[in-house]
């Protein structure tokens, strides 16, 4: 964690302090109350069903320090008042980046900004000590709490930037403003809620509106609505990747269970890596955070040698044996994009027995819900031998896979799924596990885990 005093808090955040020792060092910051020990910084933050407010004297008996909002009732501990505790914890990442000089890459994008997230922190780590959103921690909460979290030498941090509304990036980027910003792509997600893909590209290309003069763009130069936010920042440098044009192109990706080798081209040479990850999609992903790493000031050689050190488990898609099959389980989220990623997946990985696709609902594709799950339904009949499709809205996955003339099951919820699963699976299977997160698919492999698979 980095090292920082109440002072410091109370300097860049702006709250007002009452019985705190501002000379103290804060051992941790945390929501969580459960965490707290002696000389910990638990934020009081209103929640679905709780406000952290009446956890403040549970905080108190464990030796913690709370941050409140004005007006709280009666203290009998060390308290720090704001009007909002979240966006005073805001202005004090803020200070502290500002204070510390962070060089700071931000990554967007519908599909593929965890796993730029992670290959762009291990391209960094070759060269400086770094910092990283931690797991999906991509909001106005997570990226306060991880960079506080992060190593005390610190001097880079890469930054997830997630959204749901218009002006939520935005507002991350003043947060925690990029010197470098990556957009991987620009899809769907959050249609229900933001209504057209012009509204979804303004809110993704918030993240361009923090760089600074001297700040560096990272674009997808496939991404049709990706270039056209070109346009915005003509005063800033751009590093463009892609198929066929730009900085760094990908010439190839081959998946070689359990690595995929990609190649790609950048200036007049040519650099090849292995990373512990399946899917030839990530030969894009591979080089955004090389050029991420080229923004950062890094030498081509040095940014290759960090991302053969990528984390194995760091990726979405993860493999796993289950009995006598393969086991393919990418259920963080789920996209048309993202769908047909992980069937690119399911097609190329070897096996001695069938390809079965278990696809359940994708959410928040508002007007297009129908027709982006037919069409992912066509996709699956082109790329397995067995679809499984999972949920209400998945009914439209079986209409369009069985329309192709593929195997197609539809089981309306987890439990029929698994019902099918443990009866119909062969030993030699190949099964992917694809949804959106709400349809609690962890719980379907951990059912199907507990099972043991065929034999």
């Amino acid at each position: 964690m980095i090292a920082v005093k109440y002072r410091d808090i109370v300097r860049h955040s702006g709250a007002r302090s009452q019985g705190v020792d501002l000379e103290a060092g804060v051992a941790n910051l945390t929501i969580d109350s459960r965490e707290v020990k002696p000389g910990a910084l638990f934020v009081a933050l209103p929640g679905s069903n709780t406000h952290g407010h009446q956890f403040v004297p549970q905080v108190w008996q464990q030796g913690g320090v709370a941050l409140v909002e004005d007006g709280f009732g009666t203290v009998s501990g060390p308290t720090l008042f704001a009007p909002s505790p979240l966006e005073a914890m805001g202005r004090l990442t803020r200070g502290l980046v500002q204070e510390r000089q962070t060089f700071v890459v931000a990554i967007t994008g519908s599909v593929g900004k965890t796993s730029v997230k992670e290959l762009t922190a291990a391209v960094l780590s070759a060269l400086y000590p770094i910092g990283k959103s931690q797991g999906n921690y991509n909001t106005a909460i997570g990226i306060p709490l991880s960079y506080f979290r992060s190593r005390p030498d610190m001097t880079h941090f890469v930054a997830e930037m997630g959204m749901r509304a218009l002006g939520e990036i935005a507002a991350l980027t003043e947060i925690i403003p990029p010197d470098v910003a990556v957009i991987t792509n620009i899809g769907p997600n959050h249609l229900e809620t933001l209504g057209t893909m012009k509204n979804i590209q303004r809110a993704k290309g918030e993240i361009l509106q923090g760089l600074g003069p001297r700040g560096t763009a990272v674009l997808n130069r496939d991404d049709e609505l990706v270039r056209e936010l070109a346009t915005t920042i003509p005063n800033n440098q751009i590093l463009w990747y892609g198929s066929h044009e730009g900085d760094a192109v990908v010439k190839q990706a081959v998946v070689k269970p359990p690595r995929t080798e990609i190649t790609w081209e950048y200036g007049s040479k040519t650099y090849t890596v292995a990373i512990p990850w399946v899917g030839s999609h990530h030969g894009l992903n591979v080089a955004a955070a090389f050029l991420a790493g080229i923004a950062a000031g890094m030498a081509p050689e040095t940014a290759v040698q960090g991302l053969g050190q990528v984390d194995p488990g760091a990726g979405r898609l993860q493999v796993h044996t289950l009995g006598g099959c393969v086991l393919l389980a990418d259920y963080y989220n789920a996209s048309p994009r993202s769908v047909s990623m992980a069937l690119d997946v399911l097609q190329a990985y070897p096996a001695g027995g069938r390809k079965v696709a278990v696809l359940g609902d994708m959410l928040e594709l508002g007007g297009m819900e129908e027709a982006a799950h037919r069409e992912t339904g066509e996709e699956a009949a082109r790329r397995a031998d067995v679809v499984l499709a999972v949920g209400p809205r998945a009914r439209a996955i079986q209409s369009g896979a069985r329309d192709l003339g593929a195997g197609a099951v539809w089981a309306p919820d987890l439990d029929e799924a698994y019902g099918w699963l443990s009866q119909n699976l062969r030993a030699g299977d190949a099964v992917l596990l694809k949804a959106s997160h709400g349809m609690m698919f962890e719980a379907l492999h951990e059912r199907l885990g507990k099972w043991g698979g065929p034999h």
